[in-house]
């Protein structure tokens, strides 16, 4: 390839600010994206996707959205202002497609026409989720999939009791319909409430962090694409610092990539690393970068704040992505040389907390069953890109 074959290849193999497309540059997940298809498979079965900010729940909507097959696919992106109305008239205006009917008559010709939902729906309709299903009902020739992405942006109570209500109808009336919804949470009842009737016809799939064998998937299935090579130790590396978020694999292997390509280079050394992560650095979402600065800098005392910061980062995490205590101290001697005592770094932990420190962590439990997650997931890697490029 030539550098400005490898430098356009390059857009599409690694994408940390835009959600995957493509399945060719799909890596793991194969475990989500099977029970998806199992609910598509099942009639009356629908599914719900949450999990953590920037796990990859989006690329995963767009994976479905491409790559089933015998369905027609509506892809929605949720935002605060929309209602239950609102949404599906989008999601109407979307469906358009044409079919062949034979004529009447002895030798007649086909006869083709276009379906189109956009205007069949009456929004001030009293009975606007009968006709949601009534419509989808008289298309029996077609089978669809309905995603709604970012469903955590709808904050309207009724709207989300509206969806639950229509997917229960969905399962019970229509075998030719399977809905999709995904969003930021952490159990199914943040996202559509607690609706004890859902149970057996929305599959509940969660998105976790990705495996080391998941995050390695994206490298290895990446780097040949733009003739590099990249050697083991590099790989782990990357993988420990990206913590789980498919975003900042991406992240490394964009800027390093970008740089041995603009160098004419094939080898993904160390020193390509480096360049990767303050670039990366640079480049992330400047809200993180805010809160860390919060949370880490003083006039006097940075550098405690940033050392406890980093224990928590390299803590090991339990089911529920939360740290103990007794980790983050055990770390913090561990960087520090030092041989302090939980008392000692309390109250760091307790100001790590307020809105003043960026609310960088927070405190899930009391007493002795205390634990601490980041308010932001994300920020366990930047905090560890970050040391590492100081």
């Amino acid at each position: 390839m030539t550098q400005e074959e490898r430098l356009n290849a390059l857009k599409t193999v690694f994408s940390p600010t835009a959600p995957i497309k493509k399945q060719d540059f799909f890596a793991g997940r194969i475990n989500q994206l099977e029970k998806v298809c199992d609910a598509v498979n099942e009639e009356g079965q629908h599914a719900i996707v949450y999990g953590e900010r920037g796990v990859g729940k989006t690329s995963l909507a767009n994976i479905i959205s491409e790559s089933l097959t015998n369905l027609y696919p509506i892809k929605i992106t949720c935002n605060k202002k929309d209602t239950f109305t609102s949404i599906w008239e989008q999601a109407f205006r979307k469906v358009q497609f044409s079919t062949t009917t034979e004529g009447i008559g002895f030798n007649a010709p086909l006869k083709k026409s276009v379906v189109s939902l956009g205007n069949s729906l009456n929004t001030k309709s009293s009975t606007f989720q009968f006709d949601i299903l009534n419509q989808l009902n008289t298309v029996n020739s077609v089978k669809f999939l309905f995603v709604f992405d970012e469903f955590d942006n709808i904050i309207d109570k009724e709207t989300r009791e509206s969806f639950a209500d229509l997917i229960k109808s969905f399962s019970d009336n229509n075998a030719n319909t399977t809905i999709v919804l995904v969003g930021i949470a952490d159990d199914i009842e943040s996202l559509i409430g607690e609706h004890q009737s859902l149970e057996r016809c929305l599959k509940q799939i969660k998105m976790p962090r990705m495996s080391d064998k998941e995050s390695l998937e994206i490298i290895e299935k990446g780097m040949p694409k733009l003739g590099i090579e990249i050697s083991e130790k590099i790989k782990n590396e990357i993988v420990e610092f990206a913590s789980g978020f498919p975003h900042y694999i991406h992240l490394l292997c964009k800027y390093g990539a970008k740089e041995i390509i603009e160098n004419n280079k094939i080898e993904f050394s160390k020193a390509y690393l480096d360049i990767a992560i303050k670039k990366g650095i640079e480049n992330t979402n400047e809200q993180l970068k805010s809160s860390y600065r919060k949370a880490a800098i003083t006039s006097s005392t940075s550098y405690k704040w940033i050392n406890v910061l980093y224990a928590c980062a390299s803590s090991p995490l339990d089911n529920y992505n939360c740290f103990e205590k007794a980790d983050i101290l055990k770390n913090y001697n561990r960087i520090t040389g030092k041989k302090v005592k939980g008392d000692s770094i309390s109250y760091n932990l307790k100001q790590l907390c307020t809105l003043e420190r960026g609310n960088a962590i927070k405190k899930i439990g009391k007493g002795l069953n205390s634990r601490y997650r980041f308010t932001n997931p994300m920020m366990r890697a930047f905090i560890k890109l970050k040391i590492k490029s100081a």
